[in-house]
């Protein structure tokens, strides 16, 4: 009969190794290996009396066993280990931990309920500056940032499943391919970690993978802060999607005041994104073509859908009651979406002829 010592050792290796194999983004070995590594370290647990003398080492060892069961997608199984280490008399810590772990599993047995499952592949978005503080941030400059980054994510896999590029409508099924998921923040800073979650009709789609999209939107980020648009171009075929990484991409960034680093994060790959909104504006080059009839202009006012007289068009009315038109060309929409009814400055070109006014650039009025 093997020794609890055997038996935990064991269970040591097989989860190192599983680490390893989710490192290298070989997710169905890594969970093979979590389930065999649960495997020993419950019957390791099972070696220890239901006694306050075996504390914390009992408990402990059942945190970790439902730990693996849990990496397994065994969640009945890790349920009924954590059930077992709050049985005994696990210190605060290790209750504390338990119970986190429960609200975990949990989490993915209802998204499982729901058709859902949640991908293994995380995505961290962390913020610096004046605006926030340990845990805590400015709520506009945080709400504007994941959005931006949900738009960047979305029309990535669009792109990537070889979908047109769609202005108006909720994509078909196939094409809202994953639903992101937000972890609580992390203390002594605002980070928080995104998860997808696949739809289960589309789990035995292999063509594309979290992994893939993550990597591509990272990469598509740090072209931009190196300010790289040659490889960012490269990398994002059609104007529509490559205008919309740059706008979105955009309105992520730093300020300068209240945000100064944003971090982007994977298991594979970190980055820190320092340019601003206003350095990638002139980077990218994103203003209509410099042509003797346009000239630059700069218009303060709230946007109105209402004043919309078509799908490329949308309206701005002045404190002093001007209504003016402004085309939005494909790929700036997910921008305009999002200050919708909202006091802007809007930056554009001014055809001096047509007087047609186009959009180059949108922030909130402060």
């Amino acid at each position: 009969m093997s020794t609890f010592h055997e038996l935990h050792s064991r269970a040591m290796d097989l989860a190192q190794l599983a680490l390893v194999a989710r490192e290298k983004g070989e997710v169905e070995r890594a969970e093979a290996l979590a389930i065999e590594a649960y495997g020993y370290e419950a019957r390791a647990a099972d070696t220890i009396p239901l006694d306050e003398s075996s504390e914390p080492t009992r408990s402990i060892l059942y945190s970790s066993a439902a730990s693996l069961a849990y990496q397994g997608r065994k969640f009945d199984v890790a349920l009924n280990l954590i059930a077992k280490g709050l049985a005994g008399y696990p210190p605060i810590q290790v209750r504390e931990e338990l119970k986190t772990l429960w609200g975990q599993v949990n989490f993915e047995e209802h998204a499982r309920e729901q058709h859902m499952i949640l991908m293994p592949e995380d995505l961290q978005i962390s913020l610096q500056g004046n605006a926030v503080a340990s845990g805590m941030v400015l709520y506009d400059e945080f709400l504007k940032r994941i959005q931006a980054l949900y738009s960047i994510l979305s029309r990535t896999v669009q792109r990537k499943l070889r979908r047109e590029y769609q202005r108006t409508g909720r994509p078909a099924g196939m094409y809202r391919y994953f639903t992101p998921a937000l972890s609580v923040p992390r203390p002594g800073s605002f980070a928080i970690t995104l998860r997808l979650l696949l739809p289960q009709q589309y789990q035995t789609m292999m063509f594309l993978s979290a992994s893939a999209v993550i990597d591509e939107v990272l990469a598509g980020v740090e072209y931009i802060d190196k300010g790289d648009i040659d490889g960012l171009r490269q990398v994002i075929e059609g104007e529509a999607y490559y205008l919309n990484f740059v706008t979105q991409a955009r309105t992520m960034a730093p300020d300068g005041e209240n945000i100064s680093l944003v971090g982007l994060s994977s298991t594979k790959k970190s980055i820190g994104l320092t340019r601003t909104h206003k350095d990638i504006a002139a980077v990218a080059k994103l203003g209509i073509p410099d042509e003797e009839r346009f000239r630059p202009i700069t218009l303060r006012g709230v946007l109105d859908y209402a004043k919309s007289r078509g799908k490329d068009i949308v309206g701005l009315t002045t404190d002093d009651g001007k209504a003016f038109s402004i085309h939005v060309r494909a790929g700036m929409d997910d921008l305009v979406r999002s200050y919708f009814d909202e006091r802007v400055s809007v930056s554009g070109s001014q055809d001096t002829i047509s007087r047609k006014i186009y959009l180059t650039d949108i922030e909130t009025e402060r």
